[in-house]
């Protein structure tokens, strides 16, 4: 627990000036803003604005954010971290430690779940900031500004959900971050997360299994999906153990002569 401690420690360390911690406030205010943008360009009227427009922005927003960017973000996320030591050829000092390697290994897979969650929970404050200021500003007449139905704590209780949801797509793509050094193929992976979940975001089916698209059951209440979250997030679970203990075991096993 002591080295797991020090090398989460070094990680917060890391991580300060980097794009990685830049990307944690970038990615999710840039969907806020682009939602807003939408919004306010789109001449007709938006779907369910004009009776609860608190819905309206939370249901868009956070269906652009799992959908278009959260596969993304993980992945670069992971890649940015894990090239702090594969670009200055870390791994050998690392490895050659006396201390338990699985430290490591958990420490950058607790950063990556920690700037996920960090980034939800600053999506959702956006999310509060854009309605705030719509309203003030009264840039859309004819959005109802009134109770959201589902309520303020299902909208929340959403976020949660969609970061718990996350953490099976975080796991893979830190273990194939940590596993090979090539930044490109570790974002090349969650382009084709991104893209997947883009493609099949309409099947229930799939969307319950897939790691990129588990976040997306989140919005249930939102779009009415049949399907619950017992499954998906069963799969998000058994998906972090297995790709952590992957990841575990390759870093366990490598050589560093």
């Amino acid at each position: 627990m002591k080295a797991f401690a020090v090398a989460l420690q070094v990680e917060f360390i890391k991580l300060r000036r980097t794009l990685a911690f830049w990307m944690m406030f970038i990615a999710p205010l840039g969907i806020v803003a682009l939602t807003v943008f939408f919004d306010l360009r789109l001449g007709a009227d938006v779907s369910g604005a004009n009776t609860d427009a608190w819905s309206t922005l939370l249901r868009d927003t956070i269906g652009f954010w799992v959908v278009l960017m959260l596969p993304l973000f993980v992945a670069l996320e992971s890649a940015l971290l894990a090239q702090l030591e594969h670009s200055q050829k870390m791994w050998k000092h690392l490895l050659a430690l006396p201390t338990w390697r699985g430290a490591f290994y958990i420490a950058k897979l607790s950063m990556n779940i920690l700037l996920v969650g960090f980034a939800t929970l600053i999506l959702f404050g956006g999310i509060v900031l854009a309605g705030w200021l719509l309203q003030i500003f009264n840039l859309r007449p004819d959005f109802h500004w009134g109770v959201p139905n589902p309520s303020w704590s299902v909208a929340a209780t959403t976020v949660l959900f969609v970061f718990l949801l996350s953490w099976g797509m975080t796991a893979l793509q830190t273990y194939v971050s940590m596993r090979w050094a090539s930044f490109t193929v570790a974002l090349g992976i969650g382009i084709l997360g991104s893209i997947s979940a883009f493609v099949f975001v309409r099947s229930v089916a799939l969307a319950q299994f897939v790691p990129w698209l588990l976040p997306f059951n989140a919005l249930e209440p939102y779009i009415k999906q049949s399907a619950t979250l017992g499954v998906p997030l069963l799969v998000s679970l058994l998906c972090t153990i297995l790709f952590t203990a992957f990841g575990m075991w390759e870093l366990n096993t490598r050589d560093v002569a």
